[in-house]
């Protein structure tokens, strides 16, 4: 039982410590907001180096006990009332400034670690108050080597001088212009007034000198165009006379052409009617050409007529007549050819009988001979006489 008890006393120690651990961590891991800087100091550092160091937008563990973290703010600051009051300018003129100015402090590295080693821990106020005082020194300084004329009327000269000179100086204290604006310029004299008086009365005079120069210049381009409209006017007349003596010779011209165009007509009436005329003979002629071509296409296509009808009357009969008799003919040949033919292999079969029938006879009576002869060489002389006496029969 006492081993589990220590046991979970030895748990309960290690996660406390780990709790206690974690919120340590989470206390001291120090945050930089995009605004702002944090200032690390309190421990020594390397031989030469600063004793505090910078974090900007980021976050850096703080070690307690041995170090210190205090903010310092990078917002803009507005100063409204930056004022110099008879600030000499380079005449010797007292003038008032005023002005208004958006500043902040520099986030560059090396220039903020001059604010931090002027304003870490001072109040926004004092630090404002600062700042305005730095400006309005270094305006007064600008004044006093512009003229009047130069402040009131080349501003854009003056603000670009504040920027460059003013600036140099803030950075100087870890500050950055954003921007500057002069408001206004006046002077407890009435130099200004004076000048624009002055000015007023340069720009009246201008103004006086302009019109008379302009109504100068008016009646000279008055008296000049009239001298051109004068050598205008008359060079228009003499091209008016050229075009009127154009006008009239082309009148002439053409009336010329008109009763030459004229004469040509009277005379083109005869010819267009012997034309015309001529035309006509033409065309009766090619007219009785046309009959004559038609005529003797009838009388051929009539003697065509008749030739075809001629011919299917008289031609196409006696042809076919023809044709019958010749075939009639071809049949009649192929008739007696066949009929001759069969009488020729009947005569053949006829003479062949015969032949045959006189052929076994002339072998009998041959048989018949050669017995009698060999009965006439076995009879000896009395064949022979009997033989005689045969043939004398036979001739008598």
């Amino acid at each position: 039982m006492l081993a589990e008890y220590g046991l979970i006393i030895v748990i309960g120690v290690v996660v406390i410590s780990f709790i206690a651990f974690l919120g340590i961590f989470a206390a001291n891991y120090m945050k930089a907001e995009p605004n702002e800087a944090l200032i690390f100091t309190g421990r020594r550092r390397k031989k030469g180096g600063k004793g505090y160091i910078v974090v900007i937008g980021g976050a850096k563990f703080r070690i307690p006990v041995l170090e210190v973290v205090n903010r310092i703010c990078l917002d803009t600051m507005s100063l409204p009332e930056v004022k110099v009051i008879n600030a000499y300018s380079k005449e010797g003129v007292p003038v008032t400034i005023e002005a208004v100015a958006n500043v902040k402090i520099s986030s560059k590295p090396g220039i903020i670690d001059r604010a931090v080693e002027r304003f870490l821990g001072s109040d926004h106020n004092r630090i404002k108050q600062i700042i305005k005082e730095t400006l309005e020194g270094q305006l007064r300084d600008i004044v006093g080597v512009l003229t009047v004329e130069e402040l009131y009327q080349k501003r854009d000269m003056f603000v670009n001088k504040v920027l460059a000179q003013a600036g140099e100086e803030l950075e100087k204290i870890g500050v950055e212009i954003d921007i500057i604006n002069i408001q206004n310029i006046s002077d407890d004299q009435g130099y200004l007034e004076a000048l624009g008086v002055k000015r007023t009365e340069e720009v009246k005079k201008d103004a006086a000198i302009g019109r008379a120069e302009a109504q100068k210049d008016a009646m000279i381009q008055s008296e000049t165009a009239r001298r051109e409209g004068e050598v205008v006017r008359s060079e228009q007349e003499k091209k008016i006379a050229e075009a009127e003596k154009d006008r009239d010779v082309a009148k002439q011209q053409y009336q010329g052409e008109k009763l030459a165009a004229q004469m040509r007509a009277e005379q083109r009436g005869p010819l267009a009617e012997a034309e015309a005329r001529k035309g006509v003979v033409i065309a009766e002629q090619k007219v009785l050409e046309g009959e004559q071509i038609a005529r003797a296409e009838v009388e051929s296509a009539k003697a065509t007529a008749e030739e075809a009808r001629l011919r299917a009357i008289i031609v196409v009969p006696a042809e076919a007549n023809k044709a019958a008799a010749i075939a009639e003919a071809e049949g009649n040949k192929q008739a007696a050819i066949l009929e001759a033919q069969g009488e020729a292999e009947a005569i053949l079969a006829v003479a062949k009988a015969k032949a045959e029938g006189t052929e076994l006879q002339l072998k009998a009576e041959a048989d018949g001979l050669k017995e009698k002869a060999a009965a006439w060489n076995s009879y000896g002389e009395a064949a022979k006489i009997d033989l005689v006496l045969e043939a004398m029969k036979i001739v008598a």
